[in-house]
């Protein structure tokens, strides 16, 4: 498995307008092939907020940001405006794994 997370720099007063603007995306990416866990992340005590992807494979997640789909949601967001000042992409391979 595969892990991506893309860390968001995001002023508090902005933080609604992220919650709004991902709003539709766990939805949009249980029709993802190869997306296994989608998560909107908000940080009760930063002016941060991730986007935490789960995928079955680096292939999956590659074929994913190489899609339409991928460019159609992305542009949505940058028509409507992000409140983001910044952003990091961690990226992880799973040595562990464990469901409960």
């Amino acid at each position: 498995m595969y892990v991506v997370m893309n860390i968001l720099e995001v002023p508090a007063e902005g933080k609604n307008k992220m919650i709004e603007l991902f709003s539709k995306s766990a939805d949009n990416m249980r029709s993802v092939p190869g997306c296994l866990e989608f998560q909107f992340l908000n940080s009760t005590e930063e002016n941060k907020q991730i986007v935490y992807t789960k995928w079955e494979s680096k292939e999956a997640f590659k074929a994913w940001t190489e899609s339409e789909a991928f460019r159609k949601a992305h542009e949505e967001r940058r028509t409507r405006g992000t409140t983001a000042t910044g952003s990091k992409i961690e990226t992880y391979e799973v040595v562990h794994h464990a469901d409960y």
